[in-house]
C-alpha cells in the first residue's frame, strides 16, 4: 500500500501556508545548509552565452507556416443595372411615394 504524502506546510486556502515564513525556514533545515556554507546559501555557476556576429549566423526558417485552407477574397463581379424609371416620369411631374417610411410624401422630380 502507498504510503500518504504528508506536506510539511499544508494549506489552509489557496495560497496561505498554516506556517509562516520564518517557522518554514527552520522546518526545512534551512538554517542548518547555510551555516555550513560560512552564512552562503549554495548557488549554481552561472554560465556564459557566446553569441555569434550576425553575419555568421544562419537564416533560420519561420516557425510557422500559414495553413493550406486560407480563405481568399471572392472577385465581385455584380455590376449595378441602371435604374429604369417608366416613360411617362420626365422632369417637372409631381409623384407620391406609397411604401416605407417616406410613405404619402409628395415627390417633385
Amino acid at each position: 500500500m502507498a504510503v500518504k504524502k504528508f506536506f510539511r506546510n499544508p494549506n489552509l486556502i489557496n495560497g496561505i501556508g498554516k506556517f509562516f515564513r520564518s517557522k518554514m525556514y527552520h522546518k526545512k533545515g534551512l538554517w542548518v545548509i547555510k551555516k555550513k556554507k560560512d552564512g552562503k546559501f549554495p548557488t549554481h555557476p552561472k554560465f556564459t552565452v557566446v553569441v555569434a556576429p550576425p553575419s555568421t549566423t544562419a537564416i533560420k526558417p519561420p516557425k510557422f507556416y500559414p495553413a493550406d485552407d486560407v480563405k481568399k477574397s471572392l472577385i465581385n463581379e455584380h455590376k449595378p443595372k441602371p435604374i429604369k424609371l417608366r416613360a411617362s416620369i420626365t422632369p417637372g411631374t409631381s409623384l407620391i411615394i406609397l411604401a416605407e417610411r417616406f410613405k404619402e410624401k409628395e415627390l417633385c422630380s
